[in-house]
């Protein structure tokens, strides 16, 4: 696998120097929302189910100091780089990635955490044509049952009352919000639109492990101005490392 050490144009103001595969899986806008959307504070303990070369955990860092993130990624070359990014960017003592299933964590992880943020594969491995690319393919396609099983195993790390934050396809809302149930609670579901009177094609999920089972829909936030420039929340968000508001 060959690889770059690029900051990130356009995303995190060149804060965060990454390691990442020269094609296929790359960290992308995606990520940092994510990021943004996690209501972490200073002291708390953050898992990142499928973290990959560690953009998220990064971003997270810069803009929460003193949370602890730690990371699991299933793919070993993706894991070593963000073992690597993360001591490229000096923070070895608040952030650690392990690689390792995410339908198969540790017992030491039960109940430890009061975040988990995740990015899983979007597309359905029946319904779409998966990447050429091995590992971006394992990276972004969901073979059947698999999405269940993510969100069961973030309740499982979860603390009771602890918060679980994901970015997902749009056209699959619906659906997450039915795998929510049981372990999930207070359900927010935020779109995210390329642009304003366009259908979403992302949304931003939070859940609480244990909340009362009722969901809302959040205002949606708006990517780019007719021109093609960021608007000034996404702005904010991506360059500024900004709290996504809920």
């Amino acid at each position: 696998m060959s690889s770059l050490i690029t900051t990130l144009d356009g995303i995190l103001n060149r804060r965060v120097a990454l390691e990442q595969p020269a094609e296929g899986f790359r960290v992308a806008v995606d990520t940092v929302l994510l990021a943004s959307a996690v209501p972490a504070l200073a002291g708390q303990r953050v898992l990142d189910l499928g973290c990959g070369v560690g953009g998220a955990m990064l971003a997270l860092a810069c803009r929460v100091p003193g949370v602890a993130v730690e990371g699991v990624e299933i793919q070993a070359a993706l894991a070593r780089l963000g073992a690597a990014n993360i001591g490229r960017n000096a923070f070895d003592a608040a952030l650690s990635v392990r690689e390792g299933d995410v339908m198969r964590l540790p017992a030491v992880w039960r109940e430890a955490f009061d975040h988990v943020m995740m990015n899983p594969p979007y597309h359905d491995a029946a319904r779409h044509d998966a990447s050429a690319n091995a590992i971006k393919r394992r990276a972004n396609t969901e073979d059947e049952g698999d999405l269940p099983q993510w969100i069961a195993s973030a309740a499982q790390a979860l603390k009771t009352g602890g918060c679980l934050t994901l970015i997902h396809r749009a056209d699959r809302a619906d659906e997450l919000c039915v795998h929510l149930r049981g372990a999930f609670g207070a359900v927010a579901v935020k779109p995210i639109l390329p642009k304003a009177a366009v259908a979403p094609k992302r949304v931003i999920l939070r859940a609480t492990k244990g909340g009362a089972e009722v969901a809302s829909t959040r205002p949606p936030l708006v990517l780019h101005n007719a021109d093609g420039s960021y608007t000034t929340e996404a702005d904010a968000l991506l360059r500024d490392m900004a709290a996504m508001a809920f």
